[in-house]
């Protein structure tokens, strides 16, 4: 018989055992395969279980478990990962290992921060493997008959996955198939320089993320009624409408760009969506600055990108030829431009509005259109360095 473990006292745990296997089931996928598992797998493994998804999730929070609609109101996509917070690592069997290192990569970053010197402006200081690894016989004692050299670089990076979705870190990647991540922060992280526990790590991240975020993340994933829509007032005469079914109604779905789903969707499935756009449109403002080896950022890179004349754009995302060419060229140049201007300032720099769940949704999509034109201009460049 296996012991039931349990946040310690002040920290989100499930509220029932169909919620607690749920977090079982993610945590044990995530401690086998070093990833997290995604919708479809756990979807399937509790229904051959005997428990169904959607009951099991409503004994759970947003605090405890990430990539699941607040309100519940559609199921995640098949491919969506589901990964565990700190604290519903916390409730489940070993775990207390990981969750030790990933406090020690917390303290590192803290202690690197305030002597970080920039090399162009706008880069945050970064946290890799060589940062850590120095750190862990000295402050976790490894089991005795691990292999120290080669689980070190396995270990490392689980607390890696487990804390790049933390609010101490502004996220990170890592390269497939090998162990090398690496993991951004910024000033935020200075409140946790000195954290040593799990409850005191929790505390402060509560703190950090202000009594709106903490409440809305600690209020259980419910089924939400569909509001109420009062009917669009009609501007033509219903002899020319056609008679269409509600049912029949267009619904679209379509998987976002891994780039635009990775800085988009926890934010997103938090209910946060106006942060959701901003961090998608940053992370096409940051790639194009990427592409164009500049540092310039809005409107300005956009035109320095995508501007045609004098000489050739220094990025090319058309798929037209002959005389619609020019055309598209300057098309695309002005939808960066204008998702820059229209979207992604007023999210960084106006006033903290609100913006619509369907609305969101619309932008984020946009958001991916830009960011696999991105991938046109990425792919000849590498088609080049690969010659014939």
């Amino acid at each position: 018989m296996t012991d039931r473990t349990i946040a310690p006292k002040g920290m989100p745990r499930p509220t029932g055992e169909h919620g607690q296997a749920l977090l079982d089931l993610v945590w044990q996928y995530f401690a086998d395969s070093l990833c997290w598992p995604t919708f479809d797998y756990v979807d399937r493994k509790l229904y051959a279980s005997g428990l169904k998804f959607e009951e099991a999730v409503q004994q759970l929070c947003p605090a405890l478990l990430r990539g699941v609609d607040a309100g519940l109101w559609r199921l995640p996509q098949s491919a969506t990962e589901l990964s565990l917070t700190v604290a519903g690592a916390a409730n489940c069997t070993r775990s207390a290992f990981l969750i030790d290192i990933f406090l020690i990569m917390v303290r590192r970053a803290a202690s690197i921060e305030p002597h970080f010197e920039p090399e162009e402006p706008g880069a945050l200081p970064e946290l890799w493997p060589n940062d850590v690894k120095d750190l862990m016989p000295a402050q976790v004692e490894l089991p005795s008959f691990v292999d120290r050299d080669l689980v070190a670089k396995q270990v490392l990076f689980t607390s890696y996955a487990l804390g790049r979705h933390e609010p101490c870190f502004r996220g990170g990647n890592h390269a497939t198939g090998t162990y090398n991540w690496k993991l951004a922060f910024d000033r935020d992280i200075r409140p946790f320089a000195d954290v040593r526990q799990v409850d005191e790590y929790w505390r402060i991240r509560e703190q950090v993320l202000g009594p709106t975020r903490v409440e809305a993340d600690n209020t259980l994933f419910h089924k939400s009624p569909v509001p109420d829509v009062a009917p669009m007032p009609k501007a033509i005469p219903d002899v020319l409408v056609a008679d269409v079914d509600a049912a029949e109604a267009m619904h679209v779905t379509c998987m976002l760009h891994p780039l635009i789903a990775d800085v988009a969707a926890e934010r997103f499935n938090s209910g946060f969506f106006i942060d959701a756009v901003a961090r998608a449109f940053q992370a096409v403002e940051h790639r194009v600055q990427t592409l164009v080896g500049v540092s310039e950022i809005g409107e300005r890179l956009m035109g320095i990108a995508f501007g045609a004349k004098p000489g050739p754009p220094k990025l090319t995302v058309t798929r037209s030829t002959g005389s619609s060419l020019e055309s598209e060229q300057n098309g695309m140049q002005f939808l960066f431009k204008g998702a820059t201007g229209a979207l992604r300032n007023p999210r960084m720099h106006g006033p903290d509005a609100k913006d619509a769940r369907d609305e969101a949704e619309e932008m984020l999509v946009f958001a991916s259109f830009l960011m696999r034109r991105l991938d046109i201009e990425d792919d000849k460049r590498k088609a080049a360095v690969a010659g014939p």
